[in-house]
């Protein structure tokens, strides 16, 4: 059995490492770990400590902070005779920067588990980083800072976020095939009652653990990126404009001057699809519903641990079926979950486990320059199928990355539990075909132009590219062209 290193999320600190303030941070885990593999066979359990609430501190700089750490004497036996780790919530970001600017290839880090991992994102971390988060870690936490850089890389639609987990698609720094690393994502879907309290949408919302989305932590996410064609790189002035006209009257016959140049998916072309699970009546966090230190999925994430603990190079496959059947159990205790006493939000719990998705477009020129004024607008075919359903309808929320706006999520809820069924209905079968349609415009100049994007994507498409607990990354370029005035030759006579 190789040693388990802990490593906390965002906010899960204390100034002291005496045992109370150790099981303050990850409560009875320890324990349960040496109970399941015993104390002879558990080498050791590292509870690792980092801190997240210093303005001044990156992402960066705590995974050179844990590589450092992991060079001290005292356990510098781990990058040579191996370790797994189990992650909490901010810890992912961590944990994936040390493998692409620390970890030797293969790395010593065998097993990896996400329990809640903010991989892409929470709705918490804008709302962070604002003066009322300020003032409340000043007087509730003597004098704690909000820990900003920490809470960028942690907003919806980050740039830094994106590119990390990007990186890893290129074959050449795959985590499972280069690395040889097993990744297991356990992630919750249902929000603690006592938070709905709060005048706070992400506290609250469905298809979410009250801090991470399932479809955000769900590192099985769709990268699509979408380029110019040769027939568009050619057009004159003239004729974007004439399309540009169409487009924003929307008349006339458009053509699509966009292609996908990449897509990836998991489980095609060589990608792993990795195994992800949902417990049942699990949050973020709480004593109760905490899925690090909470009593009623206590057993259910030990069981996921362990299955992942003792994946390997064989096996690691499989684990991917056996944790969708835990997903399987817990929403058919869902069925039957009655509405609790103190629960007024909600006409039906069950909305809780509604199956959501998260969409992420990040738009840039031909040059790599983020462009920052657009419209997205998603066209359905409602007038050409009787009893479609918009696909607008189901897009419950959407945020512009405040570091770079040319990042925007939504988020929508793409299956709902259907009462006369008694089962979850995916609501992507009501939309059909749809058109992506994307403008953009430079403000500080009327000579230049963006050709309009517009690209068909039909229905069985359109549930390739958005699944329920998953999210997908649009990487568009649009072209932008200068006008015939920005440079001119005039012959001398």
């Amino acid at each position: 059995m190789r040693p388990i290193v802990l490593i906390h999320g965002y906010s899960a600190e204390s100034t002291e490492t005496d045992s109370k303030s150790i099981e303050g941070i990850y409560g009875t885990m320890p324990d349960d770990l040496r109970t399941i593999y015993g104390p002879d066979q558990v080498v050791e359990i590292d509870l690792s400590r980092w801190i997240s609430l210093e303005d001044g501190l990156t992402i960066d700089d705590i995974a050179r902070g844990l590589q450092r750490a992991l060079q001290a004497d005292e356990y510098k036996d781990l990058l040579v005779d191996g370790f797994d780790v189990i992650i909490h919530s901010t810890g992912a970001l961590v944990i994936r920067n040390w493998f692409k600017k620390f970890s030797p290839r293969p790395s010593p880090l065998g097993n990896l588990i996400y329990l809640a991992g903010a991989n892409l994102g929470s709705g918490w971390a804008h709302i962070g980083k604002g003066q009322l988060a300020k003032w409340g870690r000043f007087i509730f936490q003597g004098g704690a800072e909000r820990g900003v850089q920490v809470l960028d890389a942690l907003e919806f639609g980050s740039e830094e976020a994106l590119d990390l987990h990007l990186f890893f698609l290129d074959p050449e720094h795959s985590l499972d095939q280069v690395y040889q690393v097993r990744e297991h994502v356990v992630i919750g879907s249902q929000a603690d009652v006592k938070w709905f309290e709060m005048p706070i949408r992400y506290a609250k919302e469905d298809g979410s653990d009250g801090v991470i989305r399932a479809a955000a932590g769900n590192l099985n996410f769709i990268y699509c990126h979408l380029t110019p064609t040769e027939e568009a790189e050619q057009l004159d002035w003239e004729t974007v404009a004439e399309e540009e006209t169409m487009h924003l009257s929307r008349t006339g016959e458009r053509k699509e001057f966009y292609r996908v140049t990449t897509l990836s998916v998991p489980g095609g072309d060589g990608r792993a699809e990795l195994p992800f699970a949902i417990p049942y009546e699990c949050a973020h966090t709480g004593d109760e519903m905490g899925i690090v230190i909470g009593s009623k999925c206590r057993q259910q994430v030990l069981k996921l641990i362990n299955l992942a603990l003792l994946s390997d190079g064989s096996n690691w496959p499989g684990r991917v079926g056996l944790f969708q059947q835990e997903t399987d159990s817990t929403y058919e205790q869902v069925k039957t979950k009655k509405k609790p006493a103190k629960w007024p939000w909600s006409t039906d719990p069950r909305t809780q486990y509604d199956p959501h998705a998260q969409v992420i477009f990040r738009l840039r020129d031909q040059d790599g320059r983020p462009i920052r004024h657009y419209d997205i607008f998603f066209d359905s075919h409602v007038g050409q199928v009787k009893g479609a359903t918009p696909i607008g309808s189901l897009i419950e929320d959407k945020h512009v990355n405040q570091q770079s706006s040319n990042c925007i999520c939504f988020y929508l809820r793409v299956a709902a539990f259907d009462k006369k069924l008694k089962q979850w209905v995916n609501k992507l079968d009501q939309v059909g075909d749809i058109h992506l349609e994307i403008s953009a415009t430079e403000p500080e100049t009327d000579l230049i132009t963006y050709l309009p994007f517009r690209h068909e994507i039909p229905a069985a498409k359109l549930k390739e590219w958005i699944r329920p607990h998953t999210t997908t990354i649009f990487d568009i370029q649009l072209l932008r062209l200068p006008g015939p005035k920005v440079f001119m030759i005039t012959r001398n006579e």
